[in-house]
């Protein structure tokens, strides 16, 4: 591809991400240009931003809106930063506009699964609780909680992600894991020995639920009061997926009637006045991070390396292997 002359302006969105990156970008002739370091920005000011730029490497917390959109008729591609595209970009906009859509599948995969885990752990041992402490409070014997290889764990969505998980949780730990996803995977039943239950079976069986699925159309609200009816008292819900794949109404259900004796999300709904109480209701039983499950050093630099080419890769009108929306 041969040097921009006219300085195109390409926008780069999120913190964590080390400028080193961005140098093929510098050395073609764009003018690269951060945006939302401090926070994500509203939909009028992605809508100035977005005026006139060829690329948007999305790697924070905007939504990609019809509104923003409206001004970027030079807009190419947007590379994002990780796997739910769905949840940050207007996909029906994009196509409209003929504006390609990437992600960067698998560069987050170890990242996610690590989190995962550690906050099972924080969850079944109630870590956070303790922190500050220099002695035990434990009101009896029935508040000490069991070792994670008694427990039951169902994961909801037995992906790349699901998969690192599982093989995690039976391989460190030798837990009973059991899995619920669109496709039955065969391959993984057999080489982690994990089970295949129907979703209302999977929330009955488990102790703790985790909740690894992409969040889009199809799956939100797909946690709702059908699924959480089922779960047994005192049940652990993780979910380091989107929020929108768990009813919130039906969360606050959940852990009124005890029946979800802790939750815990990586990100937090925006827009939903039943959520809003749930921190100040069941702040003790819920935990809370802020979307930062996939922010390690090296899975940024391996999100940015594949969001830089393929960047590359289409405004060079090159074909590229991780475009997911056309």
């Amino acid at each position: 591809m041969e040097a921009v002359v006219d300085a195109a302006r390409i926008l780069v969105s999120g913190a964590g991400i080390d400028e080193r990156l961005l140098r093929p970008l510098y050395d073609l002739g764009f003018q690269v240009v951060p945006i939302g370091r401090e926070e994500p920005l509203t939909a009028q000011a992605l809508r100035r931003e977005l005026a006139g730029a060829v690329a948007y490497l999305h790697g924070g917390d905007e939504h990609v809106s019809e509104e923003a959109l409206e001004l970027a008729d030079d807009l190419k591609v947007i590379a994002f930063l990780g796997v739910g595209y769905e949840t940050f970009v207007d996909v029906a906009a994009v196509r409209r506009r003929g504006i390609l859509v990437t992600n960067t599948p698998a560069a987050a995969m170890d990242a996610v699964a690590e989190f995962t885990v550690g906050q099972i752990i924080n969850a079944n041992r109630r870590i956070p609780r303790h922190l500050g402490t220099l002695h035990p409070h434990w009101a009896g014997a029935e508040e000490l909680p069991g070792e994670l290889v008694s427990k039951k764990i169902g994961i909801v969505g037995l992906g790349r992600t699901g998969t690192q998980i599982a093989k995690i949780l039976r391989c460190g730990f030798g837990c009973r894991v059991s899995y619920y996803n669109r496709t039955r995977r065969e391959d993984q039943e057999q080489a982690l020995g994990v089970r295949f239950r129907q979703l209302s079976e999977l929330a009955e069986w488990s102790d703790i639920l985790v909740v690894m699925v992409s969040g889009n159309a199809e799956t939100a609200g797909m946690i709702d009061r059908r699924i959480l009816g089922r779960v047994r008292p005192g049940t652990i819900l993780v979910n380091t997926a989107r929020p929108s794949v768990v009813d919130p109404e039906a969360l606050r259900d959940a852990l009124a009637a005890g029946r979800l004796g802790m939750a815990v999300f990586d990100g937090y709904y925006q827009d939903s006045s039943v959520a809003k109480d749930l921190l100040n209701d069941f702040g003790d039983r819920m935990y809370v991070t802020g979307h930062i499950a996939s922010h390690t050093k090296q899975s940024m630099e391996r999100m940015a390396g594949q969001a830089v080419r393929s960047v590359v890769n289409v405004l060079s009108g090159l074909p590229d292997p991780n475009v997911v929306v056309r």
